[in-house]
């Protein structure tokens, strides 16, 4: 690698740690030796995390919907390591709402875990009594933002939503040095995309494909953008949105 992180002595929380981007950087956070809680709905696949690095991740399952999902679970951890440094929110809800016939259940779901669960848990980190001044957090947006995917309304407002919250919120937590910005990834190869794949078809997919100038992406192509901004060389960066697309935004739509 060109670039390698040092992060010991240093504590992170990553909620949607279970699968994709979140369990990719959970294990890069370990590996540059940070202690990491690492946060998801499915315990069994967090058990597996835990596993790859037993001393330094610690697990915790929370249901991001619920109104104080993360009641319980951020206490212990600061009590026994200390502080937070930074904290990352992956956890999101992919779901067609095409407006001619769409679920308000999925689309209030897709909402509850993109847009409220994001901010329920910046609410909670940025007390003073969970994290160190100078804490930086980064939530994921998407491209969907920018484009507007075709019959995800509900998806794709949720994920603009975070980058407007994520503005104001740079504004009230940056007198005590924390910052807050968002990345918007193109399509990363995952659990959740290898479904949609199934659900659009491959002449769909080709098309998709073909627009990302640099082709798919891996988790790995997100993560370390992610640990530079939660790292000390990011400490005058904040409230801003950063595409790491593959150059889909640019490609031919």
């Amino acid at each position: 690698m060109d670039v390698v992180y040092d992060f010991s002595s240093k504590n992170f929380m990553v909620i949607g740690a279970s699968s994709g981007m979140g369990r990719q950087i959970a294990e890069e956070l370990a590996e540059a030796g940070a202690r990491v809680l690492a946060v998801a709905r499915r315990e069994a696949p967090l058990l597996q995390l835990q596993e790859k690095h037993p001393k330094l991740i610690s697990i915790a399952t929370a249901d991001m919907t619920a109104d104080r999902p993360l009641d319980g679970v951020l206490s212990p951890f600061v009590a026994k390591f200390g502080k937070l440094h930074g904290a990352v929110y992956t956890a999101g809800v992919e779901g067609l709402t095409p407006l001619r016939a769409f679920s308000e259940e999925m689309a209030r779901t897709i909402m509850e875990t993109s847009f409220w669960g994001a901010i329920k848990a910046m609410q909670l980190v940025n007390q003073r009594k969970f994290s160190v001044d100078g804490c930086s957090s980064v939530l994921f947006s998407s491209i969907s933002a920018y484009t507007g995917a075709s019959s995800m309304f509900a998806y794709s407002a949720a994920k603009a939503a975070v980058q407007a919250a994520v503005r104001s919120i740079a504004k009230e937590i940056c007198r005590n040095g924390k910052r807050i910005n968002t990345i918007s990834p193109g399509w990363v190869s995952s659990e959740m995309t290898e479904r949609e794949q199934e659900m659009l078809g491959e002449e769909a997919i080709a098309a998709l494909k073909k627009r990302h100038l640099l082709g798919f992406g891996e988790a790995s192509d997100v993560s370390g953008f992610v640990l530079f901004l939660l790292s000390e060389r990011a400490r005058w960066i904040t409230g801003n949105d950063f595409l790491v697309d593959g150059g889909y935004l640019w490609g031919d739509g």
